[in-house]
């Protein structure tokens, strides 16, 4: 991650992109670890509700076109620099996102035991189309999702176990996981880019 120039090598300041299961505390804990780093912070969902309507766009088009529009979106966040971004749960470290976010940053998956993760669940379910439904139905195909998607959340860059940690503490633990990366470090000060959603 680093550029070379003719005097000296400078540090790129990529991005920190918060991978992880719906009701992970990617938002929570992006949104703080941003004001711990003095970041910009994005959140692909909430830009994706605000712009596109995720409940709409997957009502009237279908998840397929949903995917599509999230994946613009996070395209457009990848090409910003310095940002912490908390990523849909459907975009992980995949063969189709890995090479832009290792690319472009650095990967931390917020890790939540099932139990723990389907009381969230349960809990924070409106507004998510993925979990409308009968909840002991809608539970079965959630943990299945999970499970699937398990493999690619764990090929992240770093794994923050999340159980029984408040949004402030799991920021704590991205940042020291963090501070041994040079290019990541709360000290390093240099030109952010702006993103424009």
């Amino acid at each position: 991650m680093a550029k070379k120039n003719q005097k000296n090598t400078v540090p790129d300041l990529g991005n920190i992109y918060l991978s992880g299961f719906m009701c992970s505390g990617k938002t929570t804990a992006g949104a703080a670890l941003a004001r711990a780093l003095h970041r910009p912070f994005f959140d692909s969902d909430l830009l994706l509700r605000k712009n596109a309507g995720a409940a709409a766009v997957i009502r009237e088009k279908g998840l397929r076109a949903f995917r599509k529009i999230e994946g613009e979106h996070v395209k457009k966040l990848a090409a910003g620099r310095g940002l912490v971004i908390a990523l849909g749960g459907g975009v992980y470290p995949s063969l189709r996102w890995r090479g832009l976010f290792k690319k472009t940053g650095i990967t931390v998956f917020l890790s939540c035991p099932w139990p723990q993760l389907k009381a969230r669940l349960e809990a924070g379910r409106a507004g998510r189309p993925l979990l409308d439904g009968p909840w002991k139905t809608t539970a079965l195909r959630a943990k299945k999702l999970y499970s699937a998607r398990l493999r690619f959340y764990r090929c992240a860059d770093i794994t923050i176990n999340t159980s029984g940690l408040t949004p402030a503490q799991t920021a704590e633990k991205i940042k020291k996981a963090l501070s041994g990366i040079p290019e990541f470090t709360a000290e390093t000060r240099r030109p952010l880019r702006r993103v424009f959603i």
